[in-house]
């Protein structure tokens, strides 16, 4: 049994336009310890798909499907239950810790709640191990961190206290969300590393989500590619990137700048848009794809064995 199962899930929004959906009919499971990373475009589902894990999803959002955590389904879990889950057994680092943390609290004062609330310790107490627990992050003078407020430090201080908040309760799976936002490149290989180091401690099972498949590929045992909603290639690492059977994951892959692109060379892009959030015939990468075929229109494929990974297209090959 994996420590995380996601089959059929479904978000959806109403919307002038009708039905908008966020999520559409996906599976995704995480095993204990590993790392899955998810890749796409803003809009494919990644962000959606991890709030939904939480029960973090606005009223408005129809869910259906299910979320199974150490086999406990969360799909209609109580709020009480929800609220014991997270922090203790799922923890997530969001994309913006600038928007995350309060502005108007001390850092100390939003790590010790979390352990007063999940693990009943004292006020005292809880204050020290929150300063262990950001010494494990290597931020520099904890203890002065503590009675600090969220604007007194840099992007790169705030994502490691958010790191460091969302593992006080020793949690299985953390999900971060695009936690190297808005960072400098040599911030951002610091996160992910202290990520990597955090992981193989705690034993954790960690769902990473970025638009850059690059950065996932150096920190990935497996990984899944979101477009619309929907997983349309997923597999191993290594076997994803050197083989890649879906046009939108080549696609990606070939928007990624690199060193060895002459000066002045035009940056590959994806032609067009994503679709909008409705449910449509066919496949949604259609109307960008390269490699289109008449059956695309009509019908919706299927995620299938496609030589070293699973993928989801007409034309990919057998």
């Amino acid at each position: 049994m994996s420590l995380l199962e996601i089959r059929q899930l479904r978000v959806a929004y109403a919307s002038r336009a009708g039905e908008a959906l966020a999520v559409d009919d996906l599976d995704l499971c995480v095993e204990a310890g590993e790392t899955l990373g998810i890749a796409g475009e803003s809009g494919s589902g990644k962000s959606q798909t991890a709030l939904a894990v939480l029960g973090l999803l606005p009223a408005g959002a129809r869910v259906s499907g299910s979320i199974r955590f150490d086999g406990e389904e969360l799909l209609g879990a109580a709020p009480a239950r929800l609220r014991a889950i997270r922090g203790a057994g799922i923890a997530m680092v969001f994309q913006d810790p600038m928007t995350a943390l309060n502005p108007h609290l001390r850092i100390g004062a939003q790590m010790a709640e979390v352990l007063v609330r999940h693990r009943g310790l004292t006020q005292r107490a809880a204050e020290a191990e929150s300063a262990r627990m950001l010494e494990a992050v290597h931020l520099s003078a904890a203890g002065d961190r503590l009675r600090q407020y969220p604007h007194e430090l840099s992007g790169g201080q705030r994502q490691r206290v958010m790191i460091a908040m969302a593992l006080l309760c020793r949690p299985q799976l953390l999900i971060a969300d695009e936690p190297t936002t808005a960072l400098d490149a040599t911030v951002q290989a610091q996160i992910l590393d202290l990520l990597d180091a955090l992981q193989r401690e705690f034993g954790l099972a960690v769902i990473l989500i970025s638009h850059d498949l690059g950065v996932l590929a150096q920190r990935c045992r497996r990984l899944a590619v979101m477009y619309a909603g929907r997983v349309v290639e997923t597999g191993g690492s290594a076997a994803l990137l050197r083989q890649p059977a879906h046009p939108y994951t080549r696609a990606l892959l070939l928007a990624r700048p690199r060193l060895d692109t002459p000066p002045g060379s035009p940056l590959a892009v994806i032609p067009g848009s994503p679709p909008p959030a409705a449910a449509a015939a066919g496949c949604a990468f259609r109307p960008r794809c390269p490699l289109a075929l008449p059956v695309c229109a009509a019908q919706r494929p299927p995620l299938a064995q496609t030589g070293a990974t699973r993928c989801a297209c007409h034309a990919a090959p057998v």
